[in-house]
C-alpha cells in the first residue's frame, strides 16, 4: 500500500480526480435538460434511471446501486413518488419495506430524457474506435472491482496504516 520511494502522481493523473472532473462536466450539461423540460434534481434522475434499468427494486438496493446516502435516496423517492413518476408498494410479509417500479408516466418522461442521454453518450464516445469503447469499458471494470474488493473493503484507516 505505502511505497516510500514512489514518485508523486500529478494532480490531472489522479484517477478520482479525471473521473470526478468529467463526470461534473457531463452532469452540468445533461442536469439543465432533465431540470427544466420535467423538474428532476441530479438524484431524482439518477433514482429514475436506475428503476427503470432495474425495477422493481427497494431503497436499500437503490441506494447501493446509485452509490447515494440514505437521506439522498429517500428524498429521490419521496420527489418521484410525490410527482406520479414512480410507485412505492410495501412488501405485505414486511411493511418496513417497499417495491419501487416506474408509472407509465414515469416511463414517459424516462424515455425522453434517455434520448437525450444516448445522443450525448453517443457525441461523447465517437472520438473513440470500438476498440478503444471496448478497453475502457473493461477498464472501468476492473477499476470498480479492484475499489470494492481491494481497497474500499479495509476502510480508510486500516488503508493509510497500510
Amino acid at each position: 500500500m505505502k511505497n516510500p520511494k514512489a514518485a508523486p502522481i500529478p494532480l490531472e493523473n489522479w484517477t478520482g480526480y479525471r473521473f470526478g472532473l468529467l463526470a461534473t462536466r457531463l452532469g452540468n450539461f445533461i442536469a439543465p435538460m432533465y431540470a427544466s423540460r420535467h423538474d428532476l434534481t441530479m438524484p431524482a434522475w439518477r433514482s429514475l434511471a436506475v428503476i427503470a434499468r432495474y425495477q422493481p427494486l427497494t431503497a436499500k438496493q437503490l441506494a447501493t446501486l446509485t452509490s447515494s446516502d440514505a437521506f439522498k435516496v429517500a428524498r429521490a423517492i419521496e420527489l418521484l413518488v410525490r410527482r406520479g413518476l414512480i410507485d412505492r408498494d410495501v412488501d405485505e410479509s414486511d411493511r418496513r419495506r417497499a417495491s419501487l417500479r416506474l408509472t407509465a408516466e414515469g416511463r414517459k418522461v424516462y424515455k425522453d430524457i434517455e434520448k437525450f442521454v444516448v445522443r450525448v453518450e453517443r457525441e461523447l464516445m465517437a472520438v473513440l474506435d470500438a476498440h478503444e469503447v471496448a478497453v475502457l469499458r473493461q477498464s472501468l471494470d476492473k477499476l470498480d472491482r479492484q475499489m470494492e474488493s481491494r481497497i474500499k473493503v479495509c476502510g480508510w484507516e486500516k488503508f493509510l496504516r497500510g
